[in-house]
């Protein structure tokens, strides 16, 4: 049993159809091409490792090990089949691109050993191709989807093994404990599958029936903050649908999960969609070291995307609405390539996750799923909408902390002056035209 992002014994098919043929052998491959890898994150890093901490407890209480490995991905699996004499490898399928390969490459290997190689479903709810729509192929746009996902029939959610016959196997860390401990001020997130459902369970009790109303407001914890366990697989994201089915005010979470796996169906369609246009734009980007490096600091004169972009360094986490504030800040007044703060996101979040952070990019720039390629996000709209008192903005924006909300929302040029806070980097109105007749001039040189 080769576990990748399904690290859980709850619903787990891999793991149930691996059991089910004998003595197992339960195997994590740190991968050295994901952890050595420019967008790594050192917090997303110590979050798997509790996550893996808590897998190898709950597989122990069922009789078996966890071995984690490090190295190449593939030359581990393969060395340690070849001492086990493997008959059988299971493992949940993925969809981005370098996950397929690095599946492909295994399952010939496995074919040319005699190994029976098995991947099964569990990292999404609904596995791509499941459903498609009338034409064939991906579905391009959500809102149909969304329509066809919730009426999909779903196979049933599994329970975890009632035992375990293992083969021996040492638990290696390779984080020093120390390492562990996820640095944020505000959250209680801690990886595993223990802590993620106990998360959910609370949630479902307290917090999802307010989540239409409170989602998109970044000063109170209207969110339920399970992407991490969610991109790890800690939480089945069938076992989360199933739960929340029927709790009153539920179905804008659920759709959320519907979401993702919109986005995981188009990237199994689209692998390149992580590093080329889902629909090509012919957009021509500035390639500024100061501008970006204002964004990245949050320090551009714009207070909404100035604290998101803040709470993301401090934290690594950020609050979706702000993910996307700042993006189309990035994007559409800064005029960057969506691909530079794609990365830099992936190289600060703990729930880093390439189908949703990618392609979330992609739906923001207007090169990805959204029928409008032209929606701009106006930083000081969105403050005056989702944070009108400005809590939000007077937490992460000390120069701002004792203003009043009017003026922390929209600072004037003497309170900039006063304070210290620098003036927008850019005007907003003038760089939406320049970036929008950029596009259009573009689209114009494309070929009919």
């Amino acid at each position: 049993m080769i576990f990748t992002r399904d690290l859980r014994v709850d619903d787990n098919q891999a793991l149930c159809a691996a059991a089910a043929e004998g003595p197992i052998s339960c195997m994590f491959v740190m991968d050295d091409q994901i952890a050595n890898a420019s967008t790594a994150s050192h917090r997303r890093q110590a979050f798997l490792q509790q996550c893996l901490d808590d897998l190898a407890n709950s597989l122990d209480d069922l009789g078996a090990s966890l071995e984690i490995a490090r190295g190449n991905w593939s030359e581990q699996i393969q060395n340690r089949a070849h001492e086990l004499q493997a008959t059988n490898l299971h493992i949940a399928d993925d969809y981005s691109s370098y996950a397929k390969r690095r599946l492909d490459h295994l399952g010939n290997w496995c074919a040319s050993q005699n190994i029976e190689f098995q991947r099964h479903p569990g990292v999404t709810a609904l596995p791509p191709g499941d459903i498609q729509p009338a034409g064939g192929g991906e579905y391009k746009v959500f809102t149909p989807y969304w329509r066809s996902w919730l009426t999909a029939p779903k196979r049933p959610p599994l329970g975890s093994p009632k035992t375990l016959r293992g083969i021996d196997a040492a638990h290696t860390s390779f984080i020093p404990q120390g390492s562990r401990r996820i640095e944020h001020s505000h959250t209680d997130l801690v990886g595993g599958e223990t802590h993620g459902l106990e998360r959910l369970k609370h949630w479902l009790r307290t917090g999802v029936h307010q989540y239409e109303e409170m989602r998109d407001t970044p000063s109170i914890d209207g969110t339920s903050l399970l992407s991490p366990y969610l991109h790890f697989g800690c939480i089945s994201p069938l076992r989360l649908v199933e739960l929340s089915r029927n709790v009153p005010g539920s179905e804008a979470f659920i759709r959320q999960v519907a979401w993702r796996d919109f986005y995981s169906q188009i990237l199994n369609a689209r692998p390149d969609a992580s590093r080329q246009d889902y629909r090509n734009r012919g957009d021509e980007w500035d390639y500024d070291d100061d501008v970006y490096k204002s964004w990245v600091d949050g320090t551009t004169g714009f207070p909404l995307v100035d604290a998101g972009m803040r709470q993301l360094r401090a934290e690594g986490l950020m609050h979706n609405r702000l993910r996307m504030v700042t993006a189309s800040c990035l994007i559409k007044n800064l005029h960057h390539d969506w691909r530079l703060g794609a990365d830099y996101f992936m190289s600060q979040l703990i729930d880093g996750d390439v189908a949703n952070n990618y392609l979330n990019w992609q739906w923001v720039a207007g090169t990805g799923t959204d029928n409008n390629p032209h929606r701009v996000l106006n930083p000081t709209t969105q403050a005056k909408r989702f944070d009108k008192d400005a809590k939000y903005i007077r937490r992460w924006i000390p120069e701002l902390s004792d203003l009043s909300a009017a003026d922390a929302v929209d600072p004037s040029i003497a309170v900039r002056q006063e304070t210290g806070y620098p003036l927008p980097i850019v005007d907003h109105h003038e760089s939406i035209e320049i970036f929008k007749g950029r596009r259009l001039a573009n689209a114009s040189k494309k070929p009919s």
